[in-house]
């Protein structure tokens, strides 16, 4: 993937954003592989001589270099074999109609074949795709990805209209890749780890990186450091998306949100309290942002921090930003007004006050209370910490129904935690089912408590499946673990280090900070099994916490 390095390892090319560009590529390769490419074209290869084939791919529209990416291996092409049980069509709750104002204005990118004025195009819900994974995943594709695709494609349509990219490929990348999803032109890498578990983590992944064709890609920052532009719109329109596909109702749906907003807000105060202050700042170069020097070059601040990588700051003070304004709006005139800033800067680059200046214009006078850009920009994306603004949101805002009802299960459990290890059966806790987030939520909480028991560690295993869940929920699960020293459970840490290295470099950490030589030595053995293929920035990384 290129973003990384802005594929220079690849071919001579221009860093700054605004030298975008348009491509073709081929490319040989034996039989045996199967070659990926961020083009349009759903190429199939020629064949060059025996045992020798010829992909070729391209674009029409013009793109940074960042974006390009290269998918080289062994998969196979996984079919549906059973229609989805549920309707693909996906009715929207955000109106009116992008009909009613299509064609309102004319694009502003340069010329090149435009989805957007394409009358086929916009109302086409779900766009051709393919999905390639190893052969051995098959039943796991089967059960959860290619169920999910058409109806998050068609949600994705639902709320933000045309799509901007005439097709996708969709590729199960190995264990070792350093992330859960990424999301190119045409094409979408998803780690093996959101495969297991339920269907609810592949999901919201699967929406997030659907959500970047609009946020991140059509729609393309200006500025390398003004990373909330795709990542706190991805996040923000994850749960949207998830929520049009399951098709809930509107209540549900709200109450959905507000337990996911819940678990974000914990992680943003972690992550406040535990990072530099300046890597807090969503804009950084301030009134420079956007500057390009003479000599063509831009700065990125904390480009070369490995540290940045696994942040999420962007994502969470993003997110919590455009659900802010969002609410400022009421989520109607907010949606009406997001499909209006794709239709007018699709195929653009942008900087925050592109965006802000045109939500303002839509904000009646009477609902802007002190809102402008300035304030904004000073609040949200150049401090540091917590702003304000959602300081006071969440102090006011009452706790979600989803959410209370895991506090009630976090008391049962403290309380069994505490009863002695003989007590008459009738006096035995009854926990209620919980949802995958909800879990999220309980373990976290239960992260919080100075000591749990051996007995109450095997009891919440067993209650909840916990090593069968979601690649999120054996995360917390392994936490707990570690915190606590459960050695029955060492097992489930080193099947986490190994087979979920996208999420599993915290952990490395977690026991090494122990100062438990048995914890210290699982660490080691894992990172030793691993450490030859693993993501070389996470391997650096590891390799210090463990040396």
């Amino acid at each position: 993937m290129g973003s990384p390095i802005n594929n220079r390892a690849l071919f001579p090319c221009q860093e700054p954003p605004v030298a975008m560009s348009t491509w073709q590529a081929t490319v040989r390769a034996a039989a045996s592989f199967v070659v990926l490419m961020s083009g349009e074209n759903s190429t199939r290869p020629a064949q060059l001589q025996e045992g020798c084939l010829s992909w070729h791919y391209y674009v029409t529209m013009p793109m940074p270099a960042s974006t390009f990416t290269i998918a080289v291996g062994s998969w196979a092409e996984m079919k549906l074999e059973t229609c989805p049980s549920s309707n693909l069509e996906t009715e929207s709750s955000f109106s009116p109609s992008e009909a009613d104002f299509r064609y309102a204005d004319v694009c502003g990118h340069t010329e090149y074949p435009c989805r957007f004025q394409s009358a086929s195009a916009t109302t086409q819900a779900i766009i051709p795709y393919r999905v390639f994974a190893p052969e051995s995943l098959k039943g796991a594709c089967q059960e959860t990805l290619l169920q999910l695709i058409p109806l998050c494609l068609s949600a994705a349509h639902s709320v933000l209209g045309t799509h901007p990219f005439s097709r996708l490929d969709l590729l199960i990348v190995p264990a070792n890749f350093p992330s859960l999803g990424m999301a190119s032109p045409h094409i979408i890498f998803l780690s093996q780890s959101v495969l297991t578990g339920m269907r609810h983590l592949c999901g919201t992944r699967l929406c997030h990186e659907i959500a970047h064709a609009w946020f991140g890609l059509a729609i393309g920052a200006r500025d390398w450091t003004e990373e909330w532009l795709s990542e706190g719109f991805a996040t923000h329109l994850e749960d949207v998306f998830w929520t049009q596909a399951q098709q809930l109702a509107a209540h549900e749906a709200q109450e959905h949100q507000e337990l996911r907003a819940c678990l974000r807000w914990r992680r943003l105060q972690d992550e406040v309290q535990n990072s530099p202050e300046g890597m807090q700042v969503l804009r950084p170069n301030k009134e420079r942002t956007g500057h390009v020097s003479d000599s063509g070059s831009s700065v990125i601040r904390h480009g070369l921090n490995p540290e940045k990588v696994f942040m999420q700051v962007h994502y969470l003070k993003g997110y919590f930003l455009l659900r802010f304004l969002a609410k400022r709006l009421g989520d109607g005139t907010y949606f009406t007004f997001l499909r209006r800033f794709v239709h007018r800067f699709h195929g653009q680059l942008i900087l925050s006050q592109d965006f802000l200046q045109m939500l303002l214009e839509n904000i009646p006078e009477e609902r802007r209370l002190e809102l402008s850009v300035e304030n904004i920009l000073r609040d949200w994306l150049e401090s540091s910490g917590i702003p304000q603004p959602l300081r006071s949101e969440r102090r006011a805002g009452a706790e979600c129904g989803l959410a209370r009802q895991v506090s009630a299960e976090v008391a049962k459990w403290i309380r069994a935690n505490r009863r002695p290890r003989k007590r008459k059966r009738r006096e035995a806790e009854v926990f209620e089912e919980l949802l995958p987030d909800q879990l999220v939520l309980l373990l976290e909480h239960l992260l919080e408590q100075k000591t749990l028991n051996p007995r109450t560690l095997q009891s919440l295993e067993k209650t909840y499946l916990l090593s069968q869940q979601d690649a999120e929920v054996r995360h917390r699960w392994c936490e707990l673990i570690v915190k606590h020293k459960y050695t029955k459970a060492y097992r489930d840490v080193e099947r986490f280090l190994l087979e979920d290295q996208a999420m599993g470099v915290y952990l490395y950490g977690e026991l090494m900070v122990s100062e438990d030589a048995s914890q210290q030595q699982v660490a080691r053995r894992c990172f030793e099994l691993t450490k030859e293929q693993m993501d070389r920035s996470s391997a650096e990384l590891v390799a210090e916490m463990l040396f």
